[in-house]
């Protein structure tokens, strides 16, 4: 019950970000058509999903790994033990994203629940800033964030170890307007890797 509060309070806490972010971003974006852009995808051999930052065919940051569900704890517990996408619990929905703004957790009236034994998970699950991401053809914005690690997952969108995720963000600033693209490939007989012969392939690891 508690792992569920805790994903539904991450969603409300998207919900008011994007609500608080997009006016006052958007009209910032004047870099959507810069070369610069963030890929998130499982690299061909590999049952991680990792990020990097390319401008053209150059490499500038990573890949690291970047899982893109929640852990697999609170995905069980909210009725998608395969981390599904699209459905509650499951891993981020492949598409093009652009950054809206770099917002601050650590507010105290940001993550604020009401109910103390939430707010110090809710906090460490989601890091002290984040990116906050909206979908270019429309639909859920969500988190590129920092976790400790111990996490296992993201309970926002796409989580990076908290000191990676610093170094990101000391590369490209608040990056309004910055293309962030989340790839998912097919795998053969078993749809988008959420399958359950499959189960590993959505993210559910940390580390660089």
């Amino acid at each position: 019950m508690i792992l569920s509060i805790l994903f539904l309070l991450g969603a409300v806490v998207l919900v008011l970000l994007a609500w608080r972010s997009l006016r006052a971003a958007r009209g910032g974006g004047t870099q959507s058509g810069a070369p610069l852009r963030l890929v998130v995808e499982l690299a061909r051999g590999d049952d991680r999903p990792g990020l990097r930052l390319e401008r053209g065919d150059a490499v500038l940051f990573g890949p690291i790994a970047a899982p893109w569900a929640p852990p697999a704890a609170l995905s069980q517990a909210l009725g998608n033990a395969e981390a599904t996408p699209g459905r509650l619990g499951g891993a981020m929905l492949p598409g093009t994203y652009r950054v809206v703004a770099l917002v601050d957790l650590s507010g105290t009236d940001v993550l604020a629940s009401g109910v103390a034994a939430l707010d110090k998970p809710l906090r460490e699950a989601l890091g002290a800033s984040a990116l906050l991401l909206e979908a270019v053809e429309g639909g859920a914005p969500l988190l590129l964030h920092g976790a400790d690690g111990r996490a296992g997952g993201s309970i926002g969108g796409v989580c990076l170890p908290a000191a990676r995720f610093t170094e990101l963000v000391g590369m490209v600033g608040p990056a309004p307007g910055l293309q962030v693209d989340i790839v998912r490939r097919r795998i053969q007989r078993a749809g988008w890797g959420g399958e359950r012969a499959h189960r590993r392939r959505v993210g559910h690891t940390s580390g660089p």
